[in-house]
């Protein structure tokens, strides 16, 4: 046999050796860093600058708000805006687009006295296709009076048979076509249970006992365009 053989143990750790190039300087600037993170926490803890505010809620960010541009702004409130008497504004266009050129302040009042005035009248009995009516709506028991108030206006569309004035209005923001008997102002209905007069306007608790509600009730005047 020949001569046994070493056994090498494994050599014991050694103390640890130092950094490596490069690890110092970086270990540097981390301590560094944090050191210029807690200052500046320290110095804006005050005023909130900390990332742990004891009051997240009043630090935090309103909601983003869209601005629209100012004529969409002012276009939205125009159209918003109901007109002041839109009876009266519905039938001035529709005789603007027939070709009539004139003026008024928006009021039935002002459009009954430049038609009275400039135009013709006649009576309900005489009223035809294109003839422009006027109501007094009021909560009253008194006859309608054109010349004294006048709220409403509308625009004959058809002359039924049995006398019934059919026409177009605009009540509520919508354009509706109403009827109106003005042999039977106070008849809701006729004998063939059809619509004789229209609801011009709604009855309320505050209403006097002899106020008026039919169309019928309420038609003062009928004016006529000159062509």
């Amino acid at each position: 046999m020949g001569p046994p053989r070493r056994l090498e143990l494994p050599r014991p750790a050694s103390r640890r050796e130092g950094p490596r190039r490069g690890e110092r300087p970086r270990l540097i600037e981390i301590l560094v860093a944090v050191a210029v993170i807690v200052g500046l926490c320290g110095l804006g803890g005050g005023l909130g600058g900390c990332a742990t505010s004891p009051h997240p809620r009043a630090h935090a960010r309103a909601p983003h708000t869209r601005r629209l541009p100012a004529p969409i702004v002012a276009a939205a409130h125009v159209e918003a805006a109901a007109p002041r008497d839109e009876g009266a504004a519905f039938v001035e266009r529709s005789l603007r687009d027939s070709g009539l050129h004139f003026g008024t302040d928006g009021s039935t009042r002002a459009l009954w006295e430049y038609l009275r005035l400039t135009h013709e009248t006649v009576s309900a009995t005489r009223a035809r296709s294109g003839d422009v009516l006027f109501f007094d709506t009021r909560a009253s028991g008194a006859d309608p009076d054109c010349d004294d108030t006048t709220d409403h206006a509308g625009v004959v569309e058809s002359i039924e048979p049995d006398g019934r004035i059919i026409f177009l209005e605009a009540r509520g923001g919508q354009v509706r076509r109403s009827v109106v008997d003005p042999a039977h102002p106070t008849q809701r209905r006729t004998e063939r249970g059809e619509i004789a007069n229209s609801f011009l306007r709604a009855k309320l608790v505050a209403d006097p006992p002899n106020a008026r509600y039919f169309a019928g009730e309420m038609l003062c005047g009928v004016a006529r365009i000159d062509r």
